[in-house]
């Protein structure tokens, strides 16, 4: 089953930020919110590995063509979405082709291209996600 690593470098008060490897090499950047323990709604997942599936639709019907990410100790419903900013992730990742500043807000664009590019490299299909944490944070 392909494996892609998703490598977090950088961790402040309001998102974390991280680099998403496949066997090809960089995927896209990935921004998360900031670790909260774990908790629903507001907190990155912890590192691990997680098997991840393809939908095309997310059960709420908010998304379309992501990846809901299974196996998140305690939690339900952490999917891989389009987005730009930790404002628009409530526990998700998002995922980005540059990271920059937008009115002041760390964020990822071309989320879009992101997404596209993530599908490219895994046709859709199931994988895993292997979280390394290198940002010195300790859960």
């Amino acid at each position: 089953m392909l494996e892609l690593e998703l490598t977090r470098d950088l961790y402040d008060n309001k998102c974390t930020l991280g680099v998403l490897l496949g066997p090809e090499g960089r995927v896209c950047n990935i921004l998360e919110p900031p670790w909260k323990d774990n908790r629903s709604n507001i907190s990155c997942i912890p590192p691990g590995r997680y098997i991840v599936e393809y939908l095309p639709r997310s059960a709420s019907g908010k998304y379309k063509d992501c990846y809901h990410i299974t196996g998140v100790p305690g939690r339900i419903g952490i999917l891989i979405h389009k987005g730009n900013f930790y404002t628009h992730t409530l526990g998700c990742l998002l995922p980005g082709l540059r990271v920059g500043w937008m009115k002041g807000i760390r964020a990822v664009f071309a989320s879009a291209g992101a997404m596209r590019k993530l599908h490219k490299v895994t046709n859709r299909q199931r994988f895993i996600l292997h979280v390394r944490d290198n940002t010195g944070r300790t859960n």
